[in-house]
Order: structure tokens, then sequence, then C-alpha cells
């Protein structure tokens, strides 16, 4: 995959920042206590979430409320998701920046529904859900995830169909205003969680428990080393962190290896050979023994805003091997 060169990225979602905080100590590392194959806050198994934008239109003419107010193809770009990416949620939220009820006492019902559509705009196969409200900044959420993974294998489906009806509770505001306005200030979007569980499985099998490195300086072990994305040319499409500890092994593995240097049996034996016979037997090397995660919040190549957990960023323990 080519690297993202976001041109107008949009903002990243307060949700995606609050998440990405919780999980990130202030060097960009998660914290160790945290299961990178799960996203807690949303309740689901997953180790990537994508904020993706509806790319659908206003469709006019298909009218069936009793009061006709709105109605829009909700249509999101599920193609962004990798093969092997099992998706665990799909969250529909109806987002409503500003008060529709300027005129104090005025209060307008909407009921709201979404449709699934068939082949073509004009068929619709069932309903997804219904509901009424009233808004003044809020947020709405729909889970859309059954929907969502039969949309990933229909490369023709027309998306669904958000349907909105108004009715006017007091006189003071006219349904057509307040429809008006719903239309200028409601965002639409999809959050996508998906898991790649092979690559979940080999991380959770590769992990140990945390020893002290030994104190003498030649001796392997961990170094520190903080990486800045704008040295390797990353500022542009990672949002966060600009940076983090990464950290490198390195030091000698020598004759007789002691249990904090973790050696191997064979790394043992090797050190053995390498003290009678040193000038054709070399000593074992320096390598990371166990390593963490960090989450990284990025623009993808649609500049969409991805939060996801990569695995094996950060030496945490080095052994001889």
């Amino acid at each position: 995959m080519s690297r993202p060169q976001p041109s107008d990225p949009r903002p990243v979602p307060a949700r995606l920042w609050r998440m990405f905080q919780k999980r990130s100590t202030p060097l960009g590392q998660s914290d160790p206590a945290e299961d990178v194959c799960r996203m807690d806050e949303l309740g689901v198994e997953g180790d990537t979430l994508r904020h993706l934008p509806n790319l659908g239109e206003l469709m006019p003419g298909l009218q069936s409320s009793p009061w006709p107010c709105m109605q829009k193809q909700l249509y999101f770009n599920l193609s962004v998701l990798e093969e092997m990416e099992e998706l665990t949620l799909a969250q529909l939220e109806l987002s409503i920046h500003g008060n529709l009820y300027p005129v104090p006492g005025a209060a307008t019902v909407f009921t709201l529904s979404i449709w699934k559509l068939g082949v073509t705009p004009n068929s619709r196969q069932e309903l997804v859900a219904s509901q009424s409200f009233q808004a003044v900044h809020s947020s709405l959420y729909f889970n859309l995830t059954q929907i969502s993974r039969a949309w990933r294998h229909q490369p023709n489906n027309q998306g669904a169909l958000l349907e909105v009806g108004s009715s006017s509770m007091e006189s003071h505001q006219e349904p057509s205003t307040a429809c008006s306005k719903l239309a200028q200030d409601l965002h639409i979007s999809l959050l996508v969680v998906t898991l790649n569980r092979e690559k979940c499985k080999a991380s959770r099998r590769k992990r140990s428990s945390f020893q002290l490195p030994p104190a003498f300086s030649r001796v392997c072990k961990r170094r520190r080393l903080h990486i800045q994305f704008k040295d390797v040319g990353w500022q542009h499409w990672i949002i966060a962190p600009q940076g983090y500890m990464a950290n490198y092994c390195h030091g000698e593995c020598p004759y007789p290896l002691s249990e904090s240097l973790n050696g191997t049996n064979h790394a043992i034996l090797q050190t053995l050979v390498h003290s009678t016979d040193p000038g054709h037997t070399p000593q074992p090397c320096c390598v990371p023994i166990k390593l963490s995660p960090i989450s990284m919040l990025y623009y993808d190549n649609n500049e969409n805003v991805v939060l996801r957990h990569y695995d094996d960023m950060v030496v945490d323990e080095c052994g001889c091997r």
C-alpha cells in the first residue's frame, strides 16, 4: 500500500481522540494492561477502527412518511477494509451540529426510519431501524453491523435510505424550516471496527513476563530509542502520536549466560562453544524477545480517519538467541 498523502484532511472525531488518549501514554505507547485485540470502549473485539463519511446523496421523490422532510442515501466505502479483516461492529452516527429550535418554545418531533435498499435506489427491502426524536446538539446511534457485512459482498449494493419526517409541536416554527435546518446541520458517519484474528492470536502467544535487564552496560539489554515520525517523513498522514519510544537491543551475550539474559538452551551451548573456539563460533545475538503495541491515529489513502493498534512496535525486553 502506498503512503497516504492527504490533501484536505478531515477533523479527527472527538470519540476517536478520546479512545486514542485512553489507550495511550504521553509517549504514544499503549497501556500494557489493554488488550490490543479488543475495543473495550465499544464492547467488541477489534484492533482497527475507521471513521467513514457518508457518500450518499439526497434522494427526492421517494416520500412515504406522513410529514415528508428529508430522504438521503446512506452509502459508505467499505472497500477500504482489507480481505483478512473481520467486521465486528458498524455503528451509524447521526450527529446534529446546531440548534434546530431557534425560536424559544418551538419544538419539532422528527420521525426517523432507515431502510435497506435493493439493487435499485427505488426498491426498499426491509426496515432496519425507526425512532422519534427531538434534538439539540445531540447524536443518535444505530447498529448496522449485519447489513454492513452484507454490503462488503455486494459490489452493486445501493446502501440504505435514511428517511426523516417531521411534525411541528408549536406554531412558532413551520416543519419545513426545521427540515431545512436538519438537512444543513445533520452529519452522518459510520464507525467500523475490524479484527485481524490470526494476527491477534499470534500477538497473544508472544506475550511473556517482564524482567529487568542487567546493569552492566556492555551486556545485552534494552536501550532507549525515541522515534519522531517527522524524521522519516510520515508527519503528514500520522495524526498522533508525533513520536514514540521504540527502543532497541544491543550488547554482548558473554559466557556463562545468566538468567537475566533470557538465553535459550541453544544460546547457552553456543556461548560455551564460543568460549573454547571464538574464531569459528560467534556469540549469540542480542535481540528483542518481548515487544508491545502502540495505538496510532492516521489518515488512510481515502482520507478516512483510522485508529489502529499496531503490534510489535516497542521493544520491552531483550535476550540472547
